[in-house]
């Protein structure tokens, strides 16, 4: 019975001892691998065409951890070579009897070694240390400091310029801390007067925010020992924690008549935006502003439910956004904030009216008595 050889793959760097007259190109043969020492890497033509090999040779470097560097890429053209990657019998052994039936080009190359060196790399470092020797020679190279040194010293003088600048700010902050302080004092002293004075009418109280619930859209004012909800529909902007305020209140009423905030201004990190109505349906509208951002607003009172129903298709409304919160939402065109802050001043213009009436008939009475 006959023994045939099983044919194997290898690739071949040399042509000398095989004859590919007879053997054929087989682009099933395509492959990426080390050999089975583990000595070199090759690659098949099919896989790298039309590429640089350069390229190549630094992804294969990156890709088992060497750095793509000049010097790792010269040590791999070194032993680079255009081979085979050869499927036959007898290729184990360097014989004049080795046969290929089957074969298609590969490039092979070895990875850098550090006791191995070859003369495109030797030439490289031969250049170098010209180079090197001629600027000793000229005098040509210039002192310059240890570069870890350099870093320390850049390092501890920013650390110094940061401590001086945040000792500056802590300054800063201190004396707006003092200032804050004494104006709050002066408020509560200005505040104590006005009661005791009676210059407000009996039905408008001082008050100050306790809350701002950004996602029921309302605000906690306390007057006093009493705490009021108020919907931020009926304001014109969202007030900050602790803002103090005037309030005008109608005898039995849950929310007040008019409300007049001292500081004029909005809450921090508040974004307003103009958007279209798309569409509106009981309770609820779906609006769109310039960047195509959707807002769907649902209503959280009365209030704002009385406000959408008024709403129809196209219409301009601005919505307030703090947090990812709708916070706050008006209609173009209405005068619905203007006239609710209009009527805390109306309120305190007749008072004051009376008033300055009542002392001028005070002062009247006093005159005929005394004729």
């Amino acid at each position: 019975m006959a023994i045939f050889e099983k044919e194997k793959l290898k690739v071949i760097s040399e042509k000398d001892f095989v004859d590919l007259s007879k053997a054929s190109i087989n682009q099933n043969l395509s492959a990426v691998d080390f050999d089975q020492e583990g000595k070199f890497f090759y690659i098949t033509i099919d896989r790298v065409l039309f590429s640089n090999p350069v390229a190549t040779i630094k992804t294969v470097l990156d890709a088992n951890g060497f750095v793509p560097n000049l010097e790792n890429i010269l040590s791999c053209l070194d032993s680079l070579s255009f081979s085979i990657y050869a499927k036959g019998s007898g290729l184990d052994d360097k014989s004049p009897d080795a046969k290929v039936s089957e074969y298609i080009p590969c490039i092979r190359f070895e990875l850098p070694k550090k006791n191995q060196v070859g003369d495109i790399l030797q030439s490289f470092y031969d250049e170098i240390s010209k180079y090197e020797t001629k600027l000793a020679d000229k005098n040509l190279s210039t002192w310059e400091p240890d570069p870890e040194l350099k870093k320390n010293r850049d390092l501890r003088a920013e650390i110094k310029q940061l401590k001086a600048d945040n000792d500056e700010l802590l300054s800063q902050v201190n004396a707006l801390s003092q200032e804050l302080s004494r104006e709050q004092k002066s408020l509560s002293r200005a505040s104590r007067a006005l009661d005791s004075q009676r210059v407000l009418p009996d039905n408008a109280k001082l008050c100050r925010v306790e809350k701002v619930d950004l996602k029921r859209r309302k605000i906690k004012v306390k007057c006093q020992k009493s705490v009021m909800d108020i919907p931020t529909h009926m304001l014109d902007r969202i007030p900050e924690y602790q803002e103090r305020c005037l309030i005008i209140v109608e005898e039995g009423g849950d929310l007040p008549l008019g409300i007049i905030f001292f500081i004029n201004g909005d809450i921090d990190g508040l974004e307003k935006r103009t958007a279209e109505i798309l569409y509106v349906e009981k309770n609820m509208f779906k609006a769109r502003d310039s960047m195509r951002n959707e807002f769907q607003v649902k209503a959280v009172n009365s209030i704002e439910t009385d406000t959408i129903k008024s709403l129809v298709r196209g219409a301009k409304v601005e919505i307030s956004i703090v947090d990812g919160y709708v916070a706050h939402f008006a209609v173009y065109g209405s005068k619905s904030a203007t006239q609710f802050t209009s009527r805390v001043q109306e309120q305190l213009i007749v008072y004051d009216i009376a008033k300055n009436q009542l002392v001028k008939t005070a002062q009247a009475e006093g005159n005929n008595s005394k004729a």
